[in-house]
């Protein structure tokens, strides 16, 4: 790692950007942000338990400190006379996906992750429920990782609190080892129980009797990442409810707004008459968004399917030339933008495929 290139990637734009934006002093004296970004870097570099980590996930914490902040120019305000970030780590997570798109599918998710999670260690115990925040996170990434990141976080700046958070990060670093998390995903009793406490909002996992009756496949992905293709291989024969096939019914075209919402009260009313007889079904539409999954899942939940969330991405080109004739590109860009990944928990099964 001592070869690393920063002449290189300073020439960037998401890092110009992170050179022209500044800090609140309180918290950061050291300047701007990609001064503080090179720092922890040269932390985490210099911290023994990532020294004696495999070279590969020495890696992937390398580039998940470069990106860690990389939102706070997008985020920065001032209030109050003093400059804050609300939301880097949140938006910081898709800008990430959006530079890596195109390498490494499972590596890429895991540096967006530790993109998302870089703060979780110093403000997750304030959270009302610690235990299962840090079960909910070993799911998409290792909470050790988080921790290394989240501990250089705090050596690479010159603040005065900086001892009291490595102090809240030592914290976290206990709470995992006590909830079974640290070193691995929180084990779960079977597929349900993971479903069930995903949904359910419990503070601790507790075994559910498995009570599916039938299942239902969501689909979820970009258009033109080959939905329509995997479910035609996959799953032939099955009903599906298409809210591409019901807009051509209702010649509603996709850029009308105000009838979308016709769109998904027929498509709603399809898949509640399925759920009913417990007939299997395929849901296919794009479903980008964590709010639109939710809302789908959870209203067909009283029906005891099991949900089966299949997720599907290809490059950006490929995708673009796909749909170049029905969809124009500012719209398929805002759908990059609207992207939420689909995570551990959502379903029973979640399948993650890019072709």
């Amino acid at each position: 790692m001592d070869n690393l290139d920063w002449t290189l990637l300073e020439n960037t734009d998401w890092a110009i950007d992170l050179q022209n934006c500044m800090q609140e002093p309180e918290f950061h004296a050291e300047g701007d942000v990609w001064t503080h970004t090179r720092m922890v870097v040269d932390s985490l570099l210099n911290l023994p338990e990532y020294q004696v980590l495999p070279p590969a996930e020495q890696t992937l914490l390398l580039h998940a400190a470069i990106l860690h902040d990389v939102a706070k120019p997008a985020c920065t305000v001032i209030e109050n006379g003093q400059i804050r970030s609300p939301k880097h780590a949140v938006v910081g997570e898709k800008m990430a996906r959006d530079i890596l798109w195109d390498h490494d599918f499972e590596y890429r998710e895991k540096v967006c992750a530790l993109v998302r999670l870089h703060g979780l260690p110093v403000w997750g115990l304030s959270k009302k429920q610690p235990t299962r925040s840090v079960i909910l996170a070993s799911w998409r990434v290792r909470n050790e990782l988080t921790y290394l990141l989240a501990k250089a976080d705090m050596l690479g700046r010159i603040s005065s609190t900086a001892a009291e958070h490595l102090a809240e990060v030592e914290l976290f670093r206990e709470l995992c080892l006590e909830s079974e998390c640290f070193e691995q995903p929180r084990p779960w009793f079977d597929a349900h129980s993971r479903y069930h406490y995903y949904w359910s909002g419990n503070e601790y996992p507790a075994e559910i009797f498995d009570d599916t009756q039938f299942e239902i496949v969501v689909m979820a992905g970009i258009p033109g990442s080959g939905k329509d293709t995997f479910i035609a291989k996959n799953y032939p024969g099955w009903p599906q409810v298409s809210l591409d096939q019901i807009r051509r019914e209702l010649r509603i075209d996709p850029s009308d707004r105000d009838g979308q919402g016709k769109v998904a009260q027929l498509a709603y009313e399809r898949a509640k008459a399925f759920a009913r007889q417990s007939q299997s079904f395929v849901w296919n539409s794009t479903n980008l968004s964590s709010d639109l999954r939710a809302r789908l899942i959870q209203t067909l939940a009283v029906y005891k399917p099991r949900f089966t969330l299949v997720y599907l991405e290809s490059s950006r080109e490929k995708v673009l030339a796909r749909r170049k004739n029905d969809i124009k590109g500012k719209v398929m860009n805002k759908m990059f933008d609207k992207l939420d990944i689909p995570l551990e928990g959502e379903a029973h099964e979640l399948r993650m495929i890019r072709n």
